[in-house]
């Protein structure tokens, strides 16, 4: 009988815990979403946060919903705005666009209508479509140079996953 080498078990080993943790992770975001459907917001933040602590860029959104909108937790617009640059970073089109918001009204975060013509900006290839209206707006009250100092931003703008340990 063939006898499998030390290297090639300590692979299939590896492989089957990557596997199965990726089934976890996936079973754990799908019970954190049917619970926010659900309106067990309590149960959505224990099965999200760890997901979104880990990386993963829709369960950093959701966390930051659930803060945002006092489900579950109490409200923390400051929390909100975190784990919604987290997700932003990563390139999430709705997070960019509910920092925008928030940085445009100063909620959670400073005031700064550069950053919000920079999310809001970024949120429209995929956000929601009045991402581009508040875009425009946001634009109008802008100098030619925080207008040139955010088009700057945008156009070097490299959505970066986490690193998860």
């Amino acid at each position: 009988m063939p006898v499998m080498s030390n290297r090639l078990a300590a692979g299939l080993c590896a492989a089957v815990v990557l596997l199965t943790g990726a089934r976890v992770a996936f079973a754990d975001r799908e019970a954190g979403v049917k619970a926010m459907n659900a309106g067990d917001y309590a149960t959505a933040m224990t099965e999200l946060r760890p997901l979104a602590e880990a990386g993963d860029a829709a369960s950093q959104f959701d966390v930051g919903a659930l803060y945002d909108n006092g489900m579950g937790v109490p409200a923390d617009q400051v929390e909100a705005a975190r784990w919604y640059q987290r997700a932003a970073r990563q390139g999430d089109q709705t997070a960019m666009y509910n920092l925008a918001v928030m940085y445009e009204e100063g909620v959670g975060v400073g005031k700064d209508l550069v950053q919000a013509y920079v999310y809001y900006a970024l949120a429209v290839e995929q956000g929601p479509p009045y991402a581009a209206r508040n875009r425009d707006k946001v634009k109008g009250l802008l100098t030619p140079d925080e207008l040139a100092r955010a088009d700057d931003l945008v156009a070097t703008f490299k959505p970066l996953p986490e690193k998860r340990p």
